[in-house]
């Protein structure tokens, strides 16, 4: 079921990123026969004939370099998550007037449903799957992506049926989102992250933030109030607050041992048993407890939060066990590419913690790092371009070890782990120093641990 909102289409557009939301979103334009130019700085061989289908559509390609007369000879600009928004065509032609939108928003003008949507320095994917689960546990037919899986383009051009939206939304998607609005929004935390993309905290934390700025009064906002800064802004949100906490009761879910309580003020209270789930730790009864929040908070019944919540699967790279090697059991957290989820993966474990560190620097500070590892810690292994700030960062709490990559790390932590140990690999950085995905490094920490339960020795 898709019922379009009044869009207003330009009669010639340029798209800048060829990833796939870049990709899909050039050939919905197509499709409304939208002129539309498609620029990226990677070469046509790097694409290995994957934007062919545009071009044969009728789609002008400038790869390889920006044109900066594309840039101001156009109705509209779609940009790529992944594009800086400080790009000097982009700001030249916003001094001109031309409008700049994002992949979400462009394909959010071509469809109207009910949306939840969800955003947080952490636990984003986790729960946005989760919610998902819920709605189609309720026998309700939901499309679960956005920043994660298939872009809300791709779900457009397939022309596949739902009757909701369930999206995962990042800080890079809500800066280029000028009329997108969630009619239940969910914040789950701000910690430090993407400050090589911001010029400081509070920024990042506004466009987080800015999820909330569009909802009317009949809208919900569902915040986790034991971030201190969902907290200190939860009253920012002109619609209906809903508050999640583990530790507060007067939250509207709350934690009471292993029972989610939830009591939403137009709803009739209800538990929800945690004892079959799989979701573990602190940071996962957080993702919980919002999700529950939000499915409620669009009508599905209790029954059907509890089946999903049974049933559901954690996601690969989040603190996922990988396997055992002489009694230390080992747990890829590849996923954590800031300092925010790694003190959430420390607070999971009671310790002693042999902890992976390392990739390309997001510029953060390292320093909420500093008493978890105190804590727990029993030595970090830095590795990848960030190593030498790590160490500097680190050494004065905990025993500080550089190495090249990965591999090598991870022989450093063996030679001082022992049975009853937890070798951690939460990097608090990208990978693309060394990796194109956080996926493919935890990929690879994985095939290193399954070596050694096969008996093959560190090298």
């Amino acid at each position: 079921m898709k019922t379009r909102r009044a869009a207003v289409f330009p009669e010639k557009a340029l798209v800048v990123g060829m990833g796939i939301s870049g990709r899909f979103v050039s050939e919905l334009l197509l499709r409304e026969g939208v002129r539309t130019i498609a620029t990226d700085l990677r070469s046509r061989e790097q694409f290995n004939g994957t934007l062919d289908h545009l071009e044969e559509k009728g789609c002008i390609l400038r790869l390889g370099s920006h044109v900066p007369e594309d840039f101001l000879g156009v109705d509209q600009i779609v940009v790529s998550p992944g594009v800086p928004l400080d790009l000097e065509p982009l700001r030249e032609a916003e001094r001109k007037g031309i409008e700049i939108v994002g992949e979400l928003e462009w394909a959010w003008r071509l469809v109207n449903l009910p949306v939840v949507a969800v955003t947080g320095t952490n636990g984003k994917t986790t729960t946005t799957s989760l919610i998902g689960e819920m709605f189609r546990a309720a026998g309700k037919r939901a499309f679960v992506g956005g920043n994660i899986g298939s872009p809300l383009s791709e779900w457009l051009v397939k022309g596949e049926e739902a009757d909701y939206l369930i999206l995962e939304v990042s800080s890079f998607q809500l800066d280029t989102a000028s009329s997108f609005c969630p009619d239940v929004g969910v914040l789950l935390n701000v910690t430090e992250d993407h400050l090589d993309r911001y010029d400081d905290f509070e920024a990042y934390a506004d466009s987080k933030f800015s999820l909330f700025s569009r909802q009317k009064a009949d809208g919900v906002a569902v915040m986790n109030v034991d971030d201190p800064i969902c907290l200190a802004r939860c009253s920012e949100a002109p619609g209906r607050l809903l508050t999640s906490s583990r530790r507060d009761g007067a939250a509207h879910a709350s934690l009471d041992g292993r029972i989610v309580r939830v009591r939403i003020p137009w709803q009739a209270p209800f538990d929800i048993d945690l004892e079959r789930s799989s979701l573990r730790g602190a940071h996962n009864e957080e993702n919980v407890l919002a999700g529950v929040l939000a499915a409620a908070a669009m009508g599905v019944a209790p029954s059907a939060l509890q089946e999903a919540v049974d049933g559901y699967r954690v996601l690969p790279h989040r603190v996922e066990w990988v396997g055992a090697w002489k009694g230390i059991d080992f747990y890829d957290d590849s996923k954590a590419t800031n300092v925010g989820a790694v003190v959430k993966a420390l607070e999971g474990f009671d310790g002693p913690v042999l902890l992976l560190l390392g990739g390309r620097d997001k510029l953060g500070s390292y320093e909420p790092l500093a008493a978890p590892l105190k804590q727990k810690g029993k030595g970090v292994f830095v590795f990848g371009e960030a190593a030498p700030r790590l160490r500097e960062a680190l050494e004065k709490n905990v025993r500080v070890q550089s190495f090249h990559n990965l591999e090598e790390a991870l022989h450093g932590a063996l030679e001082l782990a022992e049975r009853g140990d937890v070798v951690l690999l939460s990097p608090a950085c990208s990978s693309f120093d060394q990796y194109e995905s956080y996926a493919r490094r935890g990929d690879h920490f994985k095939s290193l641990v399954k070596r050694l339960e096969g008996g093959v020795p560190p090298a």
